[in-house]
């Protein structure tokens, strides 16, 4: 008596191959992935922290990006140099705001300040006093 044709599975069983079907189980973005491990090893907090430094370019601008970078985070104060004079003092003024800004888009409180430090030309951007 034949038996009804089971539907062949690959070898690591999410993907179902047959006549006709192809499905697989639910595919999650790498991005997301990311997040979630580095939440888990880190904390919640520092994951945040994170995206904050992925968000700086696009929070500031890219014309006021190419001359700042950022030299890192002590505590939960990001510390940014820039080599414009100008641009230190227009960034120590919208502080505030952009404090806002960027925990908003990294989804909830990761830092309670933001230290311009001034760094001549030729010098280096590291924050380096």
């Amino acid at each position: 008596m034949p038996s009804s044709p089971r539907p062949w599975r690959s070898r690591c069983g999410c993907c179902v191959f047959g006549p006709g079907r192809w499905s697989r189980t639910r595919v999650f973005r790498v991005r997301d992935l990311l997040a979630e491990a580095l939440a888990s090893v880190v904390g919640p907090r520092r994951a945040k922290q994170a995206a904050v430094l992925e968000a700086w370019p696009e929070v500031v601008g890219a014309s006021h990006a190419r001359h700042t970078w950022i030299a890192g985070l002590r505590g939960s104060v990001l510390v940014v140099t820039t080599d414009l004079p100008a641009l230190s003092y227009e960034l120590g003024l919208r502080r505030a705001a952009l404090v806002g800004a960027l925990n908003r888009k990294a989804g909830g409180p990761a830092i309670d300040e933001i230290e311009i430090i001034l760094c001549p030309p030729g010098g280096s951007p590291a924050g380096e006093r």
